[in-house]
């Protein structure tokens, strides 16, 4: 070989030394390049995750929100419904009132006196439709928390700690005491 072909041939080596340099640095950048992919792959799974978390969490609070909303609703609901029906009981004290004067006076026949029975009996129905329930009946065991005794009697017909009569109604509403009854209790 003479230094010619010597020449080509170190020439040769050299570019297929260069081309597979360039090609192992081509695939190293190419790792590089498939590693930094795979890393930003990664970080979008991430976020999209966090954004899916943060998405719920917000649906979350957005629904206790409205459910806080909806009690506090039927709180003030209740709250004026309740002050309503208190408001109502003075007007049902006073009916009852007239109606125990009329009886006193013998005048329970008069229409008047009928029509104020008749009113006391619409209103003490419009209360019971709407959730009022009454409280306070004849025989029914005497109970301090929604029964205030005026009168302690004894009573050969009815049991010791029982109501022997109603003077006036109770009403409570949704577990709330709106007013108590007022009763004649047998002695214990």
């Amino acid at each position: 070989m003479d230094n010619q072909e010597k020449k080509i041939n170190y020439k040769n080596t050299e570019k297929k030394n260069d081309l597979e340099k360039n090609k192992e640095r081509k695939d190293s950048k190419l790792l590089f390049q498939n590693k930094k992919i795979n890393e930003l792959q990664e970080k979008i799974l991430e976020n999209e995750k966090k954004i899916l978390n943060l998405k719920l969490r917000h649906l979350a609070n957005i629904e206790n929100i409205k459910k806080n909303t909806e009690i506090k609703i039927k709180n003030i609901k209740n709250t004026e419904i309740e002050s309503f029906f208190k408001q109502i009981i003075p007007i049902i004290n006073t009916l009852e009132d007239i109606l125990i004067i009329s009886k006193k006076l013998n005048l329970s026949d008069e229409p008047s006196i009928q029509g104020i029975k008749l009113t006391l009996k619409s209103l003490l129905t419009i209360l019971v439709k709407f959730g009022v329930k009454i409280e306070g009946k004849k025989n029914e065991i005497f109970n301090p928390k929604i029964h205030d005794a005026v009168l302690i009697k004894s009573s050969k017909e009815i049991e010791p700690n029982y109501i022997i009569s109603v003077k006036k109604k109770g009403f409570t509403f949704r577990k709330t005491l709106l007013r108590k009854a007022t009763v004649v209790v047998s002695e214990a």
